[in-house]
């Protein structure tokens, strides 16, 4: 997986950062170590404890990280500069169905992951996760926002929970690419929510 450079991040705190999300998205919360993050860093248990409170602490910075990592993706595609909202929306699908074929891009979805896991045992951290999924489904949400007014749908659209059901469907699109050893399911998956999004509009062109 790639990382990224962030010049309010300390070099040590980077490679704690790093270590404690691929063991994470390995091995899951639960079964991640303090003592297993810091060997993956190559620093001391006193360098974990200076910057983060506790391995809690450090799941919630670890969901960040997680955050701009995927920010980092998406950014610089050029979706967002489209101003047809139509063509717009079809930019940022294309995003997600080149992502299935990028050997970089993560094959698993922390927050999904810490959600399953600490969902009925933390609430703090499922309040977390769901802020974080939330913001994962707000740029979709705004791209159908300005495509519903200007291209009136067939029928009543609700964008929230069409961008909700986009999340959903990669969320669960990458829990069988997993199971199968093949991330082509997820391109498939973007292709085929496409596909209904189009029914939904009439678009002339």
């Amino acid at each position: 997986m790639t990382t990224i450079s962030d010049p309010n991040i300390s070099v040590k705190k980077g490679k704690l950062l790093d270590a404690a999300l691929s063991l994470m998205l390995s091995k899951g919360y639960h079964g991640t170590t303090v003592d297993e993050i810091c060997a993956e860093a190559g620093v001391t248990k006193g360098s974990f404890f200076y910057y983060f409170k506790s391995k809690e602490d450090a799941g919630k910075a670890t969901l960040d990280h997680f955050e701009r990592l995927q920010s980092h993706l998406l950014s610089g595609t050029g979706w967002e500069r489209i101003a047809d909202p139509w063509e717009k929306l079809n930019r940022y699908l294309d995003v997600f169905a080149l992502m299935a074929k990028n050997p970089d891009a993560p094959n698993s979805c922390l927050t999904a992951l810490i959600t399953q896991e600490m969902a009925e045992s933390n609430a703090e951290f499922c309040a977390l996760c769901e802020e974080k999924l939330a913001g994962n489904a707000k740029p979709l949400k705004d791209i159908l926002d300005e495509v519903i007014a200007q291209y009136p749908p067939q029928s009543p659209v609700d964008s929230q929970q069409l961008a909700d059901y986009f999340l959903a469907v990669y969320q669960g699109s990458l829990i069988l690419a997993k199971a199968r050893r093949n991330r082509a399911v997820l391109g498939q998956n973007v292709e085929h929510f496409r596909m209904y999004v189009t029914a939904l509009f009439h678009i002339v062109r």
